[in-house]
């Protein structure tokens, strides 16, 4: 397998020319064996480039010397002329060192686990098959995971491909010559066990056209029936509303397992909504537009549902005393149903009313409530039948009933699913198959289609004729038609040729290009349509950009790229602190993603300049991130454009909850952790890991010292002083912002402070948090650039367009490329910028320009 080389070096014992002459005048002083500023020594500093480390290191010198950042301000600075012919000589040694094999430019990469599920998925025409957990994980390089440093290989991943193929041709080939039946099914909450208990106990109650429904009074009346007495009395089969009082938590939540899917496929379905002020028995107007949650759920082996959902398909508007239907096409796979949360409820069991068996639990009770009239599934749905799965692998073969010989493998018949109340079709054991009268010359024909598709170029005949003789060896050793196939199809998704990004040395032929691109903007294969057009045309090739970018499938790019860029990933990696953070919740924590996605889909959109990366006087919000960030006039849980209050702080990536929240440790926040983000992933710039023995610094969350006080000691250990003062000041900026995001003045403390005031904290949510210290976000940038807090911070990135625009672009390129950019790709990169930059500098254009570019185009 070929390596992927960032740097190939003429000889490990290279000597570099550098500007000695240079460094005496002006460097060594700070710089040499006694002193060592910065760990630096140019006095004993080996000019050998061979070495990766020590060229790297060379590249730093460079930079530092060309931003004028070194020699420091403070020092007699260096004629213009003199850092320019330094730093020119500078980057020819390394031009000259870094010599690039071109037969390994990007290295052999093979898909990761979301481009493998989403090529599937596309390629099969299975849009919800579930394949990227069962596979191992992948691993980073360069801050994405598609780099071939961090996609090996070993027998646990092809033991796992072979199972995920089995899993899809399962899927794919259909085993009977008619659709299964369609059904329509309208769902209750009542009559499933979870909300049973809540009517029962009070943490909800039976409506009916608006109304407490009596045949249920409210929780206590009837404490000494359970619930299998109720549901002898009809009392959950009268399709009633039911109004929810309480927010699900570790222990409880609500789905409806009165329903399983029973085929894997497309269904439609249907919700209404509705939420209301209970007041000990009164229907009320609610507060508002509330917020219901619809997941999907995946049965387990005792017919009960999971704990938590398997994803979320949305958070639905809820208005007062109204009911509102949603409407939504899903996919569910077999054993998959749906769960339900009032999202907007404050969380876990505060709505909770006494203790078990009270029985005025429910009618004592003041508060909202989210109510659910039904849910009504479709499905499942076909358009075509076969399946478009089963004619990729057999085109229009008949399917007619086997008879003789060894029958093809089959799933066991689906059987009734314990709690679920719609029921599989009567069992029919016939055995329905594909039986060509000349299988060798049809298996040709079947893969003389299927295997360019499945390897995203032209397949020449040997490797045809090869695998047709795969199946031949398999109908001589007594299989049927089907299953032959099958064996095949199986070792064509376990190869290399599906497995891995297969491209040519040097510039890209039509099929690399149109597959590095689509999984560039669609984390997926390409399509016929991308296939089919000449790509060497700039024009056409701009039209196909523009036409990936609007396609949905775009979506996948915007999550998976921002999910490694900005961390997303990390969004659920610790849990905020319950008693500093009460207000936290799944909704909330959904909200801010959704924040971050919306706000990179309006800069693509719009084609907004990179200034737009730290500030903007627009946010993308719902109510519960409005009501978060203390902006008024937003309802409901639909993210949308919202103008921003001036002298707001919000605005752009760094002030939005997601990115607040992912930069934080759940307790408490740190400027280092947060500054070191700010570098990386906005500047480009990250910081050096810090020295060895050096402890962290540990946050006092007892209220009594600041962050900053801890790190003004910390400062002083002249081993930090020099990274400190450029991490250090981003995260000061930033620290208006707690752990979850929200704007602070003073830190929330565990002991010592004042007591809290309530704020936009849920009336229903108990505090015991106190106030601690007030928030200091002044800080001083390198140069002396001082700010006052996160606005004029903020201000002061936005002004350096062009550096906010050439880290977004080298952030594409590693993650379109699947490789660094190299010290000599520094020309091109600038090409790309001066390019966009003449245009604007907006973002799609700088996706526009990086697709045209030769790095792109190149191997």
């Amino acid at each position: 397998m070929m390596r992927s080389l960032v740097f190939i070096f003429a000889c490990t014992g290279l000597q570099a020319a550098m500007p000695t002459a240079f460094f005496d005048t002006h460097c060594v002083e700070c710089h040499d064996a006694d002193t060592r500023k910065g760990g630096l020594d140019l006095t004993s500093l080996k000019q050998n480039l061979g070495d990766e480390d020590n060229f790297a290191l060379w590249v730093r010198i460079h930079d530092r010397i060309e931003l004028g950042e070194m020699p420091p301000k403070k020092r007699e600075r260096p004629k213009r002329d003199e850092m320019i012919a330094a730093t020119t000589q500078i980057a020819k040694s390394l031009t000259d060192a870094e010599q690039v094999d071109a037969e390994s430019r990007s290295g052999l990469r093979r898909l990761t686990r979301g481009e493998y599920e989403n090529t599937v998925r596309d390629l099969f025409d299975l849009p919800g098959i579930a394949l990227q957990a069962g596979l191992p994980a992948d691993g980073s390089a360069h801050g994405f995971d598609n780099n071939s440093d961090a996609l090996d290989i070993s027998h646990v991943n092809m033991a796992k491909y072979i199972e995920a193929a089995d899993k899809t041709l399962d899927m794919a080939i259909a085993t009977r010559p008619t659709a299964p039946p369609s059904s329509i099914e309208r769902l209750s909450l009542a009559g499933n066990y979870e909300p049973d208990i809540m009517l029962m106990q009070g943490d909800a109650v039976l409506l009916r056209d608006k109304k407490h429904d009596p045949v249920m009074p409210p929780a206590g009346a009837y404490a000494h029936v359970n619930q299998g007495a109720h549901e002898s009395l009809g009392v959950f089969d009268r399709m009633s509303s039911v109004g929810v009082f309480r927010h699900e938590d570790e222990s409880w939540n609500a789905y409806f397992r009165r329903f399983a899917a029973l085929y894997p496929g497309r269904y439609r379905v249907r919700a209404s909504f509705w939420s209301l002020q209970w007041d000990k028995g009164q229907i009320l107007p609610s507060r508002g537009v509330e917020a219901a949650r619809l997941s999907v759920v995946q049965f387990n082996e005792n017919g009960r549902g999971g704990q938590h959902p398997s994803y979320v398909l949305g958070y639905y508007d809820a208005p007062s005393l109204k009911s509102q239907i949603h409407e939504l096409d899903v996919w569910l796979n077999f054993k998959e149903t749906f769960g339900f949360n009032v999202a907007s409820l404050a969380p876990v069991v505060l709505y909770r009313v006494g203790t078990w068996g009270q029985l005025d639990r429910t009618m004592g009770y003041t508060g909202p409530c989210i109510a659910n009239d039904w849910v009504e599934v479709e499905g499942p749905l076909y358009d075509v039948w076969p399946p478009r799965a089963h004619q990729l692998l057999f085109g229009d073969l008949p399917l007619t009933e086997f008879k003789e010989g060894r029958a093809p493998v089959r799933l066991p018949l689906k059987q009734e699913i314990t709690g679920a109340r719609n029921k599989p079709e009567a069992t029919d054991k016939t055995v329905w198959t594909v039986q060509p009268e000349q299988p060798l010359i049809v298996a040709g024909r079947l893969l003389a289609s299927f295997l360019p598709k499945a390897f995203r170029r032209p397949v020449s005949d040997d490797i045809r004729k090869a695998y047709v003789a795969k199946c031949e060896e398999r109908l001589k050793a007594g299989d049927c038609f089907e299953t032959a196939m099958r064996w095949v199809y199986r070792a064509a998704l376990c190869s290399p040729d599906f497995l891995y990004h297969v491209e040519p040395a040097g510039r890209l032929d039509h099929q690399a290009l149109a597959a590095r691109l689509s999984y560039f903007l669609w984390n997926s294969t390409p399509d016929e349509t991308l296939l089919a057009q000449n790509l060497n045309d700039s024009k056409t090739l701009h039209a196909q950009v523009e036409r990936l970018l609007k396609d949905p499938k775009s979506q996948r790019f915007i999550e998976d790229f921002l999910g490694q860029w900005l961390k997303l990933r990390a969004i659920a990696a610790n849990d905020p602190d319950k008693k500093l953070y009460p207000e936290f919740s799944p909704y909330l924590q959904d909200s801010m993603v959704a924040e971050t996605r919306a706000y990179f889909r309006e800069l693509l959109e719009n084609d907004l300049a990179a200034g737009y990366l730290v500030q903007s006087d627009f946010a993308m919000l719902n109510e519960k991130l409005a009501v978060h960030y203390g902006i008024a006039g937003v309802s409901g849980p639909k993210i949308r454009k919202v103008k921003l209050p001036k002298d707001c702080p919000r605005g752009g990536f760094l002030t939005q909850a997601a990115v607040l929240k992912i930069t934080a440790n759940g307790t408490t926040t740190s400027p280092v952790v947060r500054g070191a983000y700010v570098m990386a992933r906005l500047l480009g710039k990250p910081p050096q890991p810090p020295p060895p023995n050096v402890p962290a610094v540990e946050p006092d969350v007892q209220g009594a010292t600041t962050i900053r006080e801890l790190l003004n000691k910390h400062r002083n250990n002249s081993a930090c002083a020099g990274c400190h003062a450029e991490i250090d000041p981003p995260g000061f900026a930033l620290e208006s912002f707690d752990v979850i995001g929200g704007f602070r003045e003073r830190y929330r403390s565990n002991d010592k402070g004042d007591k809290a005031p309530r704020g936009s904290i849920d009336p229903k949510i108990p505090i015991g948090f106190k106030l601690g210290p007030a928030v200091d976000a002044s800080g001083e940038m390198p140069g002396a650039r001082k700010f006052a807090g996160i606005t004029d911070f903020k201000t002061m990135l936005a002004a350096d367009k062009h550096l906010l625009l050439k880290n977004l672009a080298q952030q594409f390129l590693v993650y379109a490329t699947g490789r660094p950019v190299a010290f000599s790709d520094r020309a091109a990169l600038n090409d790309i910028l001066t390019k966009t930059e003449k245009q604007g500098g907006g973002v799609r254009t700088l996706i526009h320009e990086i697709v045209q570019s030769p790095l792109f185009q190149t191997h």
